[in-house]
């Protein structure tokens, strides 16, 4: 059940991603609202801008993978080396605003996913 939700998850957050890459107003106000809530300093825009790049990049890859049995395993690796490259980037203090936020978009997205499965069965 785990891995379905985590696979389901990832899969939102990849439909999502691509979304709001094909709309650059979208996906630039998006940031700009993060870079606020997270307070980013001058120096930590581009280096974020970059670790959300290359995060959409894993998550691409990941919606590619064919071997749905290791999905939720590659699910967790992306995000673990995401968090960890952010770790990086932020201060305690942002870097716990930005796992949060990023914890509850996948549990709000995972919660959402699962109602609509049950709806439609």
């Amino acid at each position: 059940m785990k891995k379905m939700m985590i696979a389901l998850v990832a899969m939102f957050v990849m439909t999502m991603s691509a979304n709001a890459q094909s709309v650059n107003n979208n996906s630039k106000l998006s940031f700009d609202r993060m870079s606020s809530y997270l307070e980013l300093t001058i120096d930590q825009v581009e280096l974020v801008k970059t670790a959300m790049a290359q995060f959409n990049s894993s998550m691409e890859a990941y919606y590619q993978l064919q071997d749905a049995s290791q999905g939720g395993e590659a699910w967790e690796k992306i995000q673990a080396n995401h968090k960890k490259t952010m770790k990086k980037i932020l201060d305690e203090k942002q870097y716990n605003k930005y796992t949060q936020m990023l914890d509850l978009t996948a549990k709000n997205t995972a919660e959402r996913i699962m109602d609509r499965t049950t709806a439609a069965k």
